[in-house]
């Protein structure tokens, strides 16, 4: 049995997921930072998304692009523009730039 799924349907799949992954946020003067986990961050772990209102971009890392690509088999480019979008749910700007380094 086959399923079609819509774009939006989609985003909203992905958007729970990143929900449920539980990323430790912290603002900072010009933005926010997201780590892993509390833990990560504590332990002083890699940072996989930065968010700057100065700059109006947003750096998300290659291992949190892979990872939501791979699961959801999306091209990197519309998994970022996707992972862009729950970003702007959960900051208090809005970003327009967003990069990786896949």
């Amino acid at each position: 049995m086959k399923y079609l799924i819509t774009q939006s349907q989609l985003n909203k799949i992905i958007f729970r997921y990143l929900d449920k992954r539980g990323l430790y946020k912290m603002g900072y003067y010009n933005g926010y930072v997201f780590w892993e986990s509390k833990e990560s961050w504590e332990s002083g772990g890699y940072i996989i998304i930065t968010a700057n209102r100065d700059r109006n971009d947003c750096f998300v890392s290659s291992d949190l692009l892979v990872e939501v690509a791979t699961m959801f088999s999306l091209e990197l480019s519309n998994c970022l523009d996707i992972i862009g979008e729950w970003i702007n749910t959960q900051i208090d700007f809005n970003i327009e730039y967003f990069f990786s380094d896949y």
